[in-house]
C-alpha cells in the first residue's frame, strides 16, 4: 500500500495526486491519499491545519493502520510513502523522525518523493523573489492562506483581531510567504519565528535519520528552490549513512515534469502517468519485489 501526501493547498483530487496514484496503481499497489486538515472540503476544526514539517497526521494515520491490523489479526502489509513538494518534505521528515521504528512499528519499507524543499530558510528567498515567483506563486498561495487564517480567526478566536493566537494584522497584510509564516504559522505552532520554523521543519536536517530506501527526484531549474542545494553527500552515492538515492534532472521546474504529454511510444507501453510518477512508482516496485524476492521465488 502506498500512502500519498499532497503539497501546499492541494488535495487528493488534484491532477498531481491523481497522476501519482495512477502510476502506483499501474504497478499493482493500493493507494491512500491523505488530505491535510482543511484540504478535503471538510472545514478544519482546529486552530492549526498543517505546515511544512507537520508530521502529526501522517504518523497518526500510520498508528491507526498498524493498530487496526494488530487488533483484527491481519497480516501487516508493506507500506510505502510518497509525496510531492510540501508533502515530500513531510514524508522525508517523518522517516527521519521515526528512524528504524518506521519498519518495526509501522512496517514502512520505502518511500519515493519529488520536489523536496530541502532547506526552506534558503528557498523562501527564491519563492518570494520579486517578479513571477512573488506575483504568481506567492501571490496565489497567500490569497488562499489568508482566507484560511480568517476562517480560523472567526471559528476559533471569536473573530477577535487582537487575539493572542497569532498576529492577525501582520497575517492579513503579509506580502510574502516568509511574512505569513512569521505572523501566523510560527505563533500557532509554537515556533519562535519563521526562521525557527524553517530550521526545525526542513527535511535536510532529517536525512541522516532515514532508515528505509528513499528516492528523491528534484529539478535543477526549480524556480522556488536554491539551485546550490543538492545534498548528494547525504545519499548512498555521496557516502552518506542513510539508504537514500537522489536524482537531479537538469530541467523540470517545480513539478513541471509531472505534466508532460505521453508520447506514442509511451502510450504503446500502456502508461497512464507522466514521467515523474512513473519513475517514483518504478522505484517502489523495485524495493517491494526486492524485499519479497524469496516469496516470489517460491
Amino acid at each position: 500500500m502506498v500512502v500519498l501526501i499532497h503539497g501546499l493547498e492541494s488535495n487528493s483530487n488534484s491532477s498531481l495526486s491523481v497522476d501519482m496514484a495512477n502510476a502506483y496503481v499501474q504497478e499493482g499497489f493500493d493507494v491512500v491519499c491523505l488530505n491535510f486538515r482543511g484540504c478535503s472540503g471538510v472545514p478544519n476544526d482546529t486552530l492549526g491545519g498543517y505546515h511544512l514539517g507537520f508530521t502529526d497526521d501522517l504518523r497518526f494515520f500510520l498508528k491507526v493502520i498498524s493498530e487496526t491490523w494488530d487488533k483484527n489479526g491481519y497480516d501487516k502489509r508493506p507500506i510505502y510513502l510518497s509525496g510531492f513538494s510540501l508533502g515530500a518534505n513531510v514524508v522525508v521528515k517523518t522517516l527521519g523522525e521515526l528512524g528504524e521504528t518506521a519498519v518495526t512499528l509501522y512496517n514502512i519499507h520505502g518511500a519515493a518523493v519529488t520536489g523536496a524543499p530541502y532547506d526552506l530558510e534558503r528557498n523562501v528567498k527564491f519563492i518570494d523573489a520579486p517578479g513571477f515567483n512573488r506575483a504568481v506563486y506567492s501571490g496565489n498561495f497567500l490569497r488562499t492562506l489568508k482566507k484560511r487564517a480568517q476562517f480560523q480567526l472567526d471559528t476559533h478566536c471569536e473573530s477577535d483581531p487582537l487575539t493572542d493566537a497569532f498576529d492577525y494584522q501582520r497575517t492579513m497584510s503579509a506580502t510574502s510567504i516568509a511574512e505569513f509564516d512569521d505572523a501566523f504559522i510560527a505563533p500557532v505552532y509554537g515556533f519562535e519565528n519563521n526562521i525557527d520554523y524553517y530550521r526545525k521543519s526542513s527535511c535536510i536536517y532529517f536525512l541522516d535519520g532515514v532508515a528505509v530506501p528513499l528516492f528523491i527526484i528534484n529539478a535543477g531549474d526549480d524556480p522556488f528552490f536554491d539551485p546550490d542545494i543538492h545534498p548528494i553527500e547525504k545519499s548512498v552515492d555521496g557516502g552518506g549513512p542513510a539508504p537514500i538515492k537522489m536524482q537531479r534532472t537538469d530541467h523540470g521546474g517545480h513539478l513541471g515534469f509531472m505534466f508532460h504529454q505521453l508520447s506514442d511510444a509511451e502510450k504503446n507501453e500502456d502508461r497512464t502517468s507522466s514521467w515523474m510518477p512513473t519513475e517514483l512508482a518504478r522505484f517502489i516496485h523495485h524495493v517491494h519485489h526486492y524485499d519479497n524476492r524469496e516469496v516470489d521465488e517460491k
